[in-house]
């Protein structure tokens, strides 16, 4: 089963980066078109993506303050933060990505929508851009 990780690091104490994440106002911000409730333990949000027209119900797992971010919609979602010199290493996992040319899709897919998050955050984060949706005509395929 393959396992997607995508890390960055971006130059907002991890604190900032956790709130940005967890609040509905702020992930409406640069990644969801619309987020139902915080993210808090043992719930189940409501996140809709405009560009795609799609909404998922994403149940949320462990949460850690600055550190731990974890959900599951379909797949399982883990972030890390870790503070660096002033800034925040963010770890983002995806597990079952499955197996064979369908899981390597999926996976070719999930690190294009997870590099936009970690771009858009970055860009909300440190310079207040509000994302726009991302582009219906944004393509990546393995082939």
């Amino acid at each position: 089963m393959t396992k997607l990780i995508v890390e960055d690091r971006i130059d907002r104490p991890a604190k900032d980066v956790f709130e940005a994440i967890v609040s509905p106002e702020s992930l409406s911000s640069f990644f969801t078109a619309e987020a139902s409730a915080a993210m808090v333990p043992g719930t189940t949000v409501t996140w809709r993506f405009g560009h795609v027209d799609a909404t998922f119900d994403v149940e949320i797992g462990e949460i850690e303050a600055d550190r731990l971010i974890t959900w599951r919609w379909p797949a399982e979602v883990t972030i890390r933060l870790a503070q660096e010199d002033g800034a925040t290493r963010i770890t983002i996992t995806e597990d079952q990505m499955g197996d064979g040319s369908e899981g390597a899709a999926r996976a070719v897919g999930q690190t294009q929508g997870w590099t936009y998050f970690v771009c858009a955050l970055r860009a909300w984060l440190v310079h207040g851009i509000r994302h726009f949706g991302l582009s219906d005509a944004i393509r990546a395929a393995l082939v």
